[in-house]
């Protein structure tokens, strides 16, 4: 048997390969479907990044055994690489103004009216040059990929021009022939009504959907079409024009929805078969059963509850009635200015009643199928890429337990 091709990873002390995740498509996870093995062997064939065999030491064919290059993961727990499914990791400027308004007990909205918010990030990211935008966001990837990240979904939406939410989709693409971390790229043109167009929100909607949108599908500049349906930035009318516009030019699609008010987001996500449908704490009793019954993933986003002391999504009632149910930072400058993806598993079981399983479930294979990539990332099976999370612990419980004081480990 040829092995110079090969590498056996041996004796770690805990796998996950959450196959039993896959199977049930990431709905009532258990501990059962987390695949746990214990004193685990993988066997990765480095031509191809594939995993040719995994399972525990004691089984694996006696022919592995004459593989040379041979590394031991005593002491460590391995899991599929973390996947980040939500982020507005590229933009330029400072938002610590905003959460000392909020501490003086301003809304988001309000902060918003008054030329704050997200205004406050478009003005020094329309100044920004594509160079310094790529270096600045190259080092927010490192500060992941510390998290144990290998994927992550970045957004345009804090320029609002074309020409400015093109250059930060360039700079998507920059990074991803730069680095090692997987990028899926989404537009968002419809983050807030920018300044130009102040009271002619439906004029903007137009330009979005005649012009914007087949310019950036032109260049093949992003996956993911993305709106911000909410009280105060685009109506329900406003966002199914523009979603029905982007399924036309091949987009897939992803809605904010249901963050501070419900504006029928998720009923129209479902019907237009949205990849996910994302934040959802204040999703009605009606939309979560639509949800459970679609195969959107909702993507909830603690940490931006925690930052601006709101409402968390009802994460017990989705799993419970069947939800595919994904967790993410939501990185961005104003309302989770946190890369840290563990820390959220966390949260999700001190304040949202998640199980440990159903929180990891949520950083790896549901995450992945927010981003429609279930099928290549997110568990570890035979013949799927070899793309590994490894942490200097010996049990998985540990993740959410570390309160994110994650400590990552080479192979």
């Amino acid at each position: 048997m040829r092995t110079e091709h090969l590498v056996l990873y041996h004796n770690i002390d805990q796998v996950l390969t959450l196959d039993g995740v896959a199977k049930k498509e990431g709905r009532h996870t258990t501990e059962a479907d987390l695949g746990i093995i214990e004193d685990a062997n993988i066997v990765v064939d480095t031509e191809t990044n594939l995993i040719e065999w995994i399972g525990p030491s004691k089984k694996m064919p006696l022919e592995y055994g004459e593989i040379v290059n041979a590394y031991a993961g005593t002491g460590e727990l391995w899991m599929p690489e973390l996947v980040e499914c939500h982020t507005h990791l590229i933009h330029s400027g400072d938002r610590t103004h905003d959460y000392a308004l909020r501490a003086q007990g301003k809304t988001y909205q309000q902060i918003a009216q008054e030329g704050g918010g997200i205004l406050t990030t478009l003005r020094s990211t329309r100044e920004t040059p594509l160079p310094n935008m790529v270096a600045n966001a190259q080092m927010e990837l490192e500060r992941f990929q510390r998290f144990g990240v290998g994927t992550i979904e970045v957004k345009s939406g804090y320029g609002l021009t074309l020409e400015s939410e093109c250059r930060m989709l360039e700079a998507v693409r920059a990074l991803q022939h730069s680095s090692s971390i997987n990028l899926v790229p989404t537009f968002l043109p419809a983050h807030m009504t920018p300044p130009e167009f102040k009271g002619r929100s439906d004029d903007y909607v137009e330009a979005i959907c005649k012009e914007w949108i087949p310019e950036v599908s032109r260049l093949k500049l992003a996956s993911f079409f993305d709106v911000f349906i909410e009280d105060g930035f685009f109506n329900f009318a406003q966002t199914k024009k523009m979603l029905e516009a982007a399924l036309s030019f091949g987009f897939k699609l992803k809605l904010h929805a249901d963050q501070f008010t419900d504006l029928g987001g998720v009923g129209l996500g479902v019907e237009l078969g949205a990849t996910s449908i994302d934040h959802l704490e204040q999703v009605s009793e009606k939309n979560i059963q639509a949800l459970a019954k679609s195969k959107t993933v909702g993507v909830l986003c603690p940490g931006a509850s925690l930052f601006t002391g709101a409402a968390y999504a009802p994460a017990r009632k989705l799993l419970d009635e069947g939800a595919r149910i994904a967790l993410s930072t939501d990185f961005n400058p104003g309302t989770c200015p946190s890369r840290n993806l563990p820390l959220m598993t966390t949260i999700a079981c001190s304040q949202m009643k998640m199980t440990v399983p159903e929180a990891i479930a949520g950083i790896t294979y549901n995450a992945a199928a927010a981003l429609g990539l279930e099928n290549e990332l997110g568990t570890l099976e035979e013949g799927k890429l070899f793309r590994v999370c490894h942490l200097s612990q010996t049990s998985y419980e540990s993740l959410p337990y570390c309160f994110g004081e994650f400590n990552e480990s080479a192979p």
